[in-house]
């Protein structure tokens, strides 16, 4: 259930219209209440508030239909200049980009502000006309109106100033990182806060048996989410183990298998099993960066081989992402690895899980790169640098195995690309750093 209300929590912070719904119910409340307090306190003729007092309700009406016209077309106008920066997101650093800049708070605060003032002065003028009173008994009501024109003013610099600052592409890498650190740090647990029951064991030593269900997909996605805890415990209960086929970020088609079960409970059809691995297995039409740090990876990957295209040609944006992921993959790098057997209180197999190791998470940060990247010196020197710094903490002995194997890829393509023989003097000198700390 965790997970779940986890997983509905991002898709509703991902949404771009539940602020600036929430904000105009909230205006509705706020106009409501307000007609009511005046009604009741008629706060304009209290002593120190005479300021507050309107002409007539026509006035009244006039100043609530300027600002509820005038937020409106502002409202527009963020609409367009969104639309614009999602479309530059877009075609420069790459579709995926989209999400990240439709779930800016700024943006959808924006928005939100603008729609609700202009219902709040609807709502207000409404009651003025339906009361036929004059204009002093909502005196408070309109000049909250007021109030709340000032602040759209204000917010609207900050929304320019937002904007400028959100297609900068540091402030995008930066962004992107701090969601994957925040992702490595949910789902790469420290030793400390590790389960000792939980542990790492290759596939091939284990033996689950040959009495075997296999679970397919219903329709096809990628998977979006997997409560580990769901299905451990319904295997804890149903006295059998589970194999998952599938890791978050996967892609399923409708016939593949998600999942295994090994010795299957008599007591459930095919059809009751299946549906209780699926209620635990989220699938959707777009990879998210929950449970899969590759999301994340990938979106750094993008910008950076996007700048090494002929048409852009920008090695410092390639730079900046190259560092992000560095930076990242550092602190993957220096967690222990992730467990795929999770076992019961009385020490049984129950669960095992098709976890990445540190070499597919390095393939997907580098692999991209290097192949766009390799004709170009200064990014294969910066690359080279950022590898020397992360062999500077890497002990595993499968995680050098993954380095070297990466650094190999990419002397050969250098050796077969870059021809100055001062830049590959260069390359060589950095790929021998790189190994003898590895060595």
């Amino acid at each position: 259930m965790k997970q779940q209300l986890l997983h509905l929590t991002e898709r509703l912070r991902a949404s771009f219209w539940l602020i600036p719904a929430v904000m105009m119910a909230a205006a509705i409340l706020l106009a409501h209440g307000l007609l009511a307090l005046d009604q009741q306190l008629q706060i304009d003729h209290l002593p120190g508030f005479r300021w507050l007092e309107l002409r007539d309700h026509d006035s009244a009406r006039s100043l609530l239909s300027t600002i509820a016209g005038s937020t409106i077309t502002v409202a527009g106008t963020v609409f367009s200049i969104t639309t614009v920066a999602l479309t530059l997101a877009a075609n420069q650093f790459g579709p995926h980009l989209v999400q990240n800049f439709i779930r800016d708070r700024g943006t959808q605060i924006s928005l939100g502000i603008f729609l609700a003032t202009f219902v709040y002065a609807l709502m207000v003028m409404r009651g003025i006309d339906a009361g036929n009173s004059n204009g002093k008994s909502q005196s408070l009501a309109v000049s909250t109106a007021i109030l709340l024109a000032l602040f759209c003013i204000a917010y609207l610099i900050y929304f320019i100033h937002n904007v400028a600052q959100s297609i900068q592409v540091d402030n995008i890498t930066f962004h992107i990182n701090r969601e994957f650190r925040h992702a490595i740090e949910q789902i790469y647990p420290t030793e400390e806060s590790r389960d000792p029951r939980n542990r790492r064991i290759p596939l091939r030593d284990l033996n689950l048996g040959d009495d075997c269900l296999r679970i397919p997909a219903e329709y096809g996605g990628y998977v979006q989410l997997i409560d580990r805890e769901k299905l451990q415990k319904w295997a804890t209960v149903n006295r059998c183990r589970v194999q998952l086929e599938c890791h978050p970020g996967t892609y399923l088609n409708h016939w593949s298998c998600m999942a295994s079960i090994f010795d299957p409970p008599r007591n459930k059809d095919t059809g009751e099993i299946g549906a209780a691995i699926r209620s635990a297995i989220t699938i959707g039409s777009q990879p998210t960066s929950e449970q899969d740090i590759i999301f994340s990876i990938r979106q750094l990957a993008q910008i950076a081989v996007r700048a090494l295209s002929p048409g852009v040609n920008d090695p410092y944006t390639a730079y900046a992402c190259i560092d992000r992921l560095i930076d990242g993959i550092g602190v993957v790098l220096q967690r222990p690895p992730l467990p795929n057997c999770f076992h019961d209180d009385e020490q049984q197999l129950r669960l095992v899980t098709s976890e990445l190791d540190f070499a597919d998470v390095l393939a997907a940060a580098l692999d991209e790169i290097r192949e766009y990247g390799s004709q170009s010196a200064v990014v294969m020197l910066h690359l080279l640098g950022a590898l020397n710094e992360l062999a500077s903490i890497c002990s595993r002995d499968e995680d050098k195995r993954a380095l070297k194997h990466s650094l190999e890829r990419l002397a050969e393509d250098c050796e077969n690309l870059i021809k100055d023989k001062f830049d590959t003097a260069a390359i060589q000198r950095k790929i021998a750093e790189v190994h003898n700390r590895l060595a």
